[in-house]
């Protein structure tokens, strides 16, 4: 028999999922599911009324890193977050982060993961990546693999720092770490 949580919890998932594939990605591999993952969590964060100076000023999607999740970022170039139209940019190490939304950060590149922090504004910038060394120092969204499932885990610590509201159904959905 299925629990009232369970039917919940599905019901939510599938609220989430619905709007979680870009419709130009028919691809189902895992960098296209890791970036519909990328494009939801952000949909479902809301930045503070400062953080942009129009209505109509556009979501800037960092992406550090050449791997197949960064090459594939580029599917989302002019959806919206809320009004914002999405421009993805790839950015260099040696580059300014002041303008970045959220960064993901590929798996390449664990040595320069303080680095990039250290570049960014931890209480505005959404960071996300999928490997657990850089979560455990400071990030904030970490893609995983559980039980041959995508999920993600959102960091307590960066969340009670940060000035980004999480949507409840987010938070629903996630795994919860310290």
């Amino acid at each position: 028999m299925i629990s009232r949580f369970s039917i919940k919890y599905y019901a939510i998932l599938l609220l989430v999922l619905s709007v979680i594939t870009p419709a130009q990605s028919e691809d189902n591999s895992p960098s296209a599911v890791k970036v519909a993952y990328i494009y939801n969590i952000a949909k479902f964060t809301r930045w503070p009324e400062s953080t942009w100076k129009g209505a109509n000023d556009p979501f800037i999607l960092c992406s550090y890193g050449e791997d197949s999740v960064s090459k594939e970022l580029k599917i989302l170039e002019n959806k919206k977050i809320d009004e914002h139209p999405i421009t993805v940019v790839n950015v260099k190490k040696n580059q300014d982060f002041q303008y970045c939304h959220a960064l993901y950060i590929s798996t390449d590149d664990r040595r320069v993961y303080r680095y990039l922090l250290s570049q960014i504004d931890q209480q505005t910038v959404l960071t996300i990546t999928d490997e657990s060394p850089f979560f455990d120092t400071g990030g904030f969204v970490n893609l995983i693999r559980e039980n041959k499932r995508l999920r993600f885990q959102i960091s307590n610590q960066q969340l009670s720092k940060t000035t980004l509201i999480l949507s409840s159904k987010l938070l629903k959905l996630s795994i919860l770490v310290d």
